[in-house]
């Protein structure tokens, strides 16, 4: 028990380091597209997420903790972790049961516009009516489903598209995967605070991006930010000010003429799934082999200087 609780405290430090990286990358990476930073942190997370594999060939630490400390240090970390994957468990059953109440969105204006706008060409994504949802949302990691409003499907042609937009620029890029990996992330890396932070900023990143997806179908930014606007008393009278505030930062986003937009959608998804975790799979690689040669360094010299006479 001794050695699982060390080896837990050195991979929360190590991950730490990743997020701290990712930390510094995103904010040398202000001049650049919200997709773009988005990936940062999809890597960081990928990265914190496979590190404990290639960790488990590090060898035990030699140091030593005083009687009792490594079980009740393993108690609270597991207590942390039960709680926010009960929590991510209990938000996914609840996004479930919507998708199940919801009534698919037979052919029709809607179905039109998504299938102009996928990426890819044919509908892969399905669309449902929601009666008690005030904005429309992503719900499925492996079968993505599109929750549309009751009270929006009579949107002008305009409003539907840009709404169309931003939900399947999520499905593109496969944002619910992303946030799912953060949320377990987060469930792992819980007493460091910056793993909560990381969170954040990809799904701040990821609807930024959404966004700029949004205003590539051509819709004049003041008339989507009036949709934001729209959104945000919404969420307003059933989320608080705080989901409106993070609404009213996306409008001035939208509003702001200096920022970068990323690339059109169908080319900002070039990183896919596979890739990233390969990419993730050789940097943890990496960070476990040079944290394993920097413990043997200082005994190197030690066996070669007892040689010399």
């Amino acid at each position: 028990m001794e050695a699982a609780a060390l080896w837990l405290g050195a991979l929360e430090l190590v991950g730490a380091l990743v997020f701290a990286l990712a930390v510094l990358s995103d904010m040398f990476s202000r001049r650049r597209s919200a997709a773009v930073r988005r990936q940062i942190w999809a890597l960081a997370i990928a990265v914190a997420l496979v590190l404990p594999l290639p960790r488990l060939a590090l060898a035990a630490s030699t140091l030593r903790l005083p009687p009792g400390v490594a079980p009740a240090l393993l108690a609270v970390w597991g207590l942390g972790a039960a709680l926010l994957l009960a929590r991510l468990v209990v938000g996914h059953a609840a996004a479930h049961r919507l998708v199940r109440a919801a009534a698919p969105i037979a052919e029709g204006p809607w179905q039109e516009t998504a299938r102009s706008l996928w990426f890819g060409g044919g509908p892969r994504v399905e669309l449902r009516a929601c009666a008690t949802s005030r904005t429309p949302q992503v719900v499925g990691v492996l079968r993505p489903v599109i929750l549309v409003p009751r009270t929006m499907l009579a949107a002008p042609a305009a409003e539907r598209r840009a709404l169309l937009a931003h939900e399947l620029a999520h499905v593109a890029r496969a944002d619910c995967l992303l946030l799912l990996a953060g949320a377990v992330a987060r469930a792992i890396y819980w007493p460091d605070p910056l793993a909560w932070w990381a969170l954040r900023r990809v799904r701040v990143h990821a609807e930024d991006a959404a966004d700029d997806a949004a205003l590539h179908t051509g819709i004049p930014s003041s008339s989507y930010a009036a949709q934001l606007v729209a959104v945000a008393r919404a969420q307003l009278e059933r989320a608080g000010r705080v989901a409106a505030d993070g609404l009213r930062a996306r409008v001035r986003g939208v509003l702001d003429v200096g920022r970068i937009r990323s690339d059109a959608p169908a080319r900002a998804a070039r990183w896919g799934v596979p890739r990233l975790v390969g990419a993730a799979l050789v940097l943890a690689t990496m960070v476990t082999a040079c944290e394993a040669r920097s413990a043997e360094v200082p005994g190197a010299p030690a066996s070669g200087e007892r040689g010399v006479k």
